[in-house]
């Protein structure tokens, strides 16, 4: 029977409901990874929305499952996350990676690292900045991927990968396909897959969507739409979505990458990059970008800022 309807964020068309059934790999799939991010004495915070997989099933089900405590935010607020996370006496929380570079720009405080959170686990974690998240701020930062619709696949860096590593994949059997269908070697980007495999009860099924279900998994591979490469070890690096890719004069153009290097800039708190039509065919690159409070910036100091970075 139907258990959960998971909505995928629409990044390609409207959201999908994502299938998950009585009996198939999710019940032991939150149990397994409560026992690997929580003990029973942790009190996991969130402030993000449990309408997606990140709050609802790493944060809460996992946390449920192994009997921890649960603290719950009602939204995120870069200026009160740590009083927040004080309060609550949390012991560890979850962050998206564009939380990340919000938090680094809060004004400094002297009791930065007066809490008790000592690790948190991250999903697109910059890499530039994830020593300086952990010196300022007095945690450890284990990194992880996983999707909705990945089938219970999981990348985790635990510790045991170099920093900006989402690691290697915790059970599961993976390979990074490039455009022309050939296993990319390492350094080389291409899209993950993971093999599902038959009768593993990790199948991928969206909800009365039977063409998009058939596009997703072929031979028992899963296509995720996730760009990553590996390196000589093995370790997996994310790079961005299918989606997140701009043609611009000919050539493609990765918005996730161009957000990174914006992001750089001290005075910008968050940024979004997008493609409009462009006079000339093809695309144009748009970025709509808010500013740290009380800051100001004109546009030509910050396309001055990317000349040398993009």
């Amino acid at each position: 029977d139907l258990a959960v309807l998971m909505y995928t964020s629409g990044t390609t068309g409207l959201p999908k409901g994502v299938v998950y059934r009585q009996g198939d790999m999710l019940g032991l799939l939150m149990r397994a990874m409560g026992l690997a991010i929580a003990q029973p004495d942790e009190i996991y915070y969130t402030c993000l929305p449990l309408f997606h997989a990140n709050a609802l099933f790493v944060t809460t089900l996992s946390v449920l499952g192994r009997a921890g405590s649960l603290a719950m935010g009602r939204r995120f607020s870069a200026s009160r996350f740590w009083d927040e996370v004080r309060s609550y006496k949390a012991t560890t929380f979850n962050l998206l990676g564009a939380m990340i570079p919000i938090l680094l720009k809060q004004p400094e405080k002297a009791d930065d690292k007066e809490h008790r959170v000592r690790r948190i686990i991250t999903s697109a974690c910059p890499s530039e900045l994830w020593e300086k998240f952990e010196q300022r701020f007095g945690v450890e930062i284990w990194e992880a991927y996983g999707a909705v619709d990945s089938g219970g696949g999981i990348i985790m860096n635990t510790g045991n990968a170099p920093k900006g590593s989402i690691g290697k994949p915790l059970g599961i059997k993976a390979k990074v396909i490039k455009e022309n269908g050939e296993e990319a070697k390492p350094r080389e980007v291409g899209e993950l897959c993971i093999y599902l495999g038959k009768g593993s009860g990790r199948q991928v099924e969206y909800y009365r969507d039977e063409r998009a279900t058939e596009r997703k998994v072929r031979e028992g591979w899963l296509y995720t739409g996730d760009y990553v490469y590996r390196d000589e070890r093995g370790f997996y690096y994310f790079v961005g979505r299918d989606t997140e890719k701009v043609r611009r004069r000919g050539e493609m153009v990765s918005t996730y990458e161009v957000e990174q290097e914006i992001l750089k800039h001290p005075l910008v708190q968050e940024c979004a990059v997008y493609a409009v039509p462009s006079e000339l065919g093809e695309d144009e690159i748009m970025a709509s970008i808010v500013l740290v409070e009380g800051k100001e910036l004109k546009p030509e100091e910050l396309i001055n800022f990317l000349k040398e970075r993009l």
